[in-house]
């Protein structure tokens, strides 16, 4: 099978062209990779802030349906409490 071929123009050698068109094409394609870099670890920070986003969620849920339970027994010891001065 053959190799799929790239989309665009093919990559200049560093050969050619006068120095000032090499040391741009050079900066340009450094520039490039690094948004490229960047891109991934904004893509990967992401992804871990979303993870930790759930895990909160998670705990306050968790904190919320606790403070509920503790509201209902306090509730059901101060009915008791006011039921037996009566």
């Amino acid at each position: 099978m053959e190799a799929p071929k790239k989309a665009g123009r093919p990559k200049k050698s560093a050969t050619e062209g006068t120095p000032q068109q090499v040391k741009k094409r050079e900066y340009m394609r450094k520039y490039q990779s690094e948004i490229k870099q960047g891109i991934s670890q904004l893509e990967k920070d992401e992804v871990n802030c979303l993870d930790e986003l759930d895990k909160i969620r998670k705990e306050r849920k968790k904190l919320i349906d606790e403070l509920d339970k503790a509201s209902k027994q306090a509730s059901g010891i101060l009915k008791e409490a006011v039921g037996k001065k009566t």
